[in-house]
């Protein structure tokens, strides 16, 4: 059945209470968000209008309404700054213009637990990460590091599950669409007084679109690459998340595994051209395409000390497989001219953290909170392995020298990563002082130590400095400045391939941001609007050189920008806007053109229409904005990119036909829109998108 027929038989059926009396629909306003506590701006819960940095929330009635499919796309439909970088074998996006080839800027968490990778700092923001177990996304924009340590450079990005005893029962669903999607997931959550357990499991595939890479297309590096693109294959293995949150009396434990593959789209050399995906052999299930498994354990003490300190103890550990196949040479014609590089890593994990709170009154003529503790991260590369392909399979070696890099050797199942062990220990306090109702001074620093496999040790301190001033109900103004690094990744110090090798003595990459937040709410509580100004300064920038090593401390960025969130609430309908405008005012060693970095778009904006016909069938419009980019061809000037507006459309019913019955229909890049974004480097190409999709569910709630 097609997805129109599907969406006339949802329309059919709502049609005799499509518009039911005011009593059916739906109330909603703005004081559940303006209300909510979050945990990410302060290790501890505070309300939104406490938040010292700016805060984007992301609610599960957003996700369902907008129908989003995972966090990469939650985070450029509901985030201003954050935009499509993508790499040739990873989902990725650019905060404010800073990235890499990876995601390895943003810290990501599940409940406070970390899921990046320790010796490659990335974790796949794609369908590994499930979001129908979520009951919000918690957005800290800017640096994180005073509270978080490394990867959190510019940005955190917090998953709070649901609790089990809010669930109360099962849910299944599935899902079917075009490009061979399917989709099957569960959630189940029970809870009383002093228990609480929720499980949820998520399973999704897709073989891609077939879209031709032609010699007429704007970004292609020339004739000879042209062909077939597999745009969007997640397989190979396919993507699984399964998971479970357990809490009895003081403790809670979490754990999760997920894997995920995003194909590779375009082959893995400079002339970004196509291959035969399936003139290659896979390599333990994973084909073409950086696959990444991720096996987590962790637990959460929340208890008392007496005197009224309050103690929290977090003990994890985890595992990380890294496997990819590199697909390096253009097709041509013959599946014997598929070239590529097999890799294969695995690190392990553990660590700890400890906090103590306390809250006090009558000091500094106010009253307000303490937070301070330690915490000790290590990790150990236990074995990796590369292979050179030949014809689509493994030819016994290295192999460097026949896909254009220098063969550092030629011995078989040679080793990837130097193996070894690192540790960051940290120190870090927080104060929260009220020196009245109208003005808070939110202060905090943090101190890390990395001690490394080889050479020095590094040290970073990161600091961060607040003023809140709340002088109604109707007005917010914010001040702080903050600063925060990302480490050196384990894997640019101790690889052997030339093309990604990095000096052993590469020092953390460094970021400041000065931000100022004015928010604005109407009495009625329909219309909330946050602007935020900002600027910001990186240094120690990892970038690429054309000798080796090939990635050193080079790089800075200076940038102003201007981001804005809007929201209007009424009873049946919800809209919400964001936009974000910047100017790169300096470089060096980080591509601009004028004033705009390489592969990130100077104006994005997002705009989320929901319509309520009662409140069991709901409309939704996305249309989403993305400005014209510029690239580096060898000229002056640069490459431009054209700007691209993609529209979404879905429709949603809940108890249709019996309680608990809900079906689901989306459509996404409705026009069939061909456009290009993303791009890693000053010098890749922008990628070609994905063409009009669309996928059911239906699902069953008891």
């Amino acid at each position: 059945m097609s997805i129109k027929r599907i969406l006339a038989l949802v329309l059919t059926l709502v049609s005799v209470n499509a518009f039911a009396d005011d009593s059916d629909l739906i109330e909603m306003s703005l004081g559940d968000l303006l209300n909510m506590e979050v945990e990410s701006a302060s290790r501890q819960k505070e309300s939104l209008r406490e938040a010292p940095v700016p805060v984007t929330v992301i609610t599960k009635e957003m996700i369902k309404q907008a129908g989003i499919r995972n966090i990469h796309e939650a985070l450029i439909t509901f985030v201003p700054g954050y935009t499509d970088a993508e790499d040739r074998n990873e989902l990725n996006f650019a905060p404010r213009g800073i990235y890499a080839t990876s995601q390895q800027k943003v810290l990501i968490m599940i409940n406070g637990h970390r899921i990046n990778s320790r010796s490659y700092l990335t974790a796949q923001p794609d369908y590994g990460i499930a979001l129908h177990n979520v009951e919000r996304i918690e957005i800290l924009r800017g640096p994180g590091s005073s509270l978080y340590g490394n990867v959190a450079l510019s940005g955190v990005v917090n998953l709070i599950t649901k609790k089990g005893k809010d669930v109360n029962g099962t849910m299944v669903d599935g899902s079917f669409g075009n490009a061979g999607q399917g989709r099957l997931r569960f959630l189940h959550g029970s809870g009383s007084d002093d228990s609480d357990t929720l499980l949820w499991g998520q399973f999704y595939r897709a073989d891609g679109t077939k879209q031709e890479l032609k010699a007429d297309d704007p970004h292609i590096g020339g004739a000879a690459n042209t062909g077939d693109l597999q745009i969007d294959r997640v397989d190979d293995p396919p993507a699984h998340d399964f998971g479970i949150t357990h809490s009895r009396g003081n403790w809670t434990f979490f754990g999760a595994s997920r894997q995920t593959n995003w194909g590779e789209p375009y082959a893995n050399n400079g002339a970004s051209g196509a291959y035969e995906y399936n003139g290659f052999r896979t390599f333990r299930g994973t084909g073409p395409g950086l696959a990444i498994g991720h096996q987590h354990l962790g637990g959460k003490y929340v208890g008392e000390l007496g005197g009224g300190w309050g103690i929290t103890v977090n003990p994890y550990y985890d595992n990380t497989n890294i496997e990819g196949i590199l697909a390096t040479a253009n097709a041509t014609g013959t599946v014997g001219s598929q070239g590529g590089l097999m890799i294969s890593w695995q690190d392990q994990n553990m660590g700890l953290t400890t906090t103590v709170d306390k809250g006090y009154d009558d000091f500094m003529g106010g009253k307000g909170t303490f937070l301070a503790g330690v915490q000790v991260d290590t990790f150990e590369v236990i074995d990796s392995i590369i292979m050179g392909m030949t014809g689509g399979n493994f030819n016994g070696s290295v192999g460097n020298a026949g896909v254009g890099l220098p063969d550092p050797a030629n011995t078989p199942g040679a080793q990837l990563l130097a193996p070894g062990s690192e540790a960051i220990y940290s120190a870090f306090f927080q104060n929260k002082h009220f020196f009245s109702d109208e003005l808070i001074l939110n202060f905090g620093v943090r101190y890390d130590e990395k001690v490394r496999r080889t050479g020095n040790n590094r040290q970073k301190v990161s600091p961060r400095l607040a003023f809140i001033y709340l002088p109604s109900d109707n007005w917010e103004f914010k001040l702080s400045y903050s600063q925060s690094f990302v480490d050196s990744p384990y894997w640019y110090r101790y690889n052997s391939l030339v093309l990604f090798g990095g000096a052993e003595n590469t020092d953390p990459e460094v970021l400041g941001a000065t931000q100022g937040v004015v928010t604005y709410t109407s009495d009625d509580k329909k219309i909330k609007n946050t602007s935020v100004l900002y600027y910001q300064n990186a240094s120690d920038l990892l970038t690429a050189q054309t000798t080796n090593p090939r990635y050193i401390n080079s790089g800075r960025v200076e940038s102003i920008g201007l981001e804005n969130e809007f929201a209007y609430l009424e009873a049946n309908w919800q809209a919400f806007w964001n936009f974000q405008y910047y100017q790169a005012t300096s470089t060096i060693d980080y591509t601009k053109f004028d004033d705009a970095f390489a592969h990130v778009p100077q104006i994005t904006s997002n705009l989320i229409f929901n319509y309520y016909f009662s409140k069991d069938f709901l409309t939704n419009v996305t249309v989403r904005y993305i400005g014209e980019q510029k690239y580096a061809d060898g000229s002056a000037d640069g490459k431009t990119v054209d700007a691209a507006t993609i529209f979404n459309l879905g429709a949603r019913y809940e108890n249709l036909l019996l309680e608990g019955l809900s079906l689901d229909a989306r459509i996404y890049n409705v026009g069939d829109s061909e456009y290009h974004q993303g791009g890693q480097t000053g010098s890749a190409l922008p990628f070609l998108q994905a063409g009009m999709w669309y996928m059911a569910t239906v699902g069953y709630e008891w």
